[in-house]
């Protein structure tokens, strides 16, 4: 989560918790809470940046429902619609194991969150850090 990340806003709180569902990721830290422990387990940070400031096209692009294209008709809302309505089939005949509409739904949800959350500019998948491990450095 990038620092414009409020802990107190429910909007927030709602996207967060949609892109760690759908992904299968623990609570995600703040990047300055990244640095901070990374500082803290001895390491130097000799470089951080979130890259998709600076990106000429948005990470998000594939994930954008809004977004009409032939070769991602399947991430576009009527896209969306027919694979939603063909897992519920696949699943109801059990040619699908049962929870896979469940699974559908929150991935789903993982994709709207994930592109909710870079347009608010709180979330980021592109940040990179490049740290050095004192501790080696000192055992030298």
């Amino acid at each position: 989560m990038t620092d414009a990340f409020d802990p107190d806003n429910q909007e927030h709180q709602k996207i967060k918790a949609e892109i760690e569902i759908g992904d299968g990721l623990p609570d995600i830290r703040l990047t300055g809470k990244c640095l901070e422990a990374l500082k803290q387990a001895g390491f130097e940070v000799i470089w951080e940046k979130d890259l998709a400031v600076d990106s000429p096209l948005p990470w998000y692009l594939p994930l954008d429902k809004s977004r009409i294209s032939l070769s991602s008709f399947r991430l576009t809302a009527a896209g969306r619609f027919v694979t939603r309505n063909l897992v519920k089939v696949l699943e109801y005949t059990g040619l699908a194991p049962a929870g896979s509409q469940r699974v559908q739904d929150f991935l789903e949800k993982a994709a709207v969150g994930l592109v909710e959350g870079e347009k608010k500019e709180i979330f980021t998948p592109m940040y990179f850090f490049l740290a050095r491990n004192l501790l080696t450095e000192e055992s030298r």
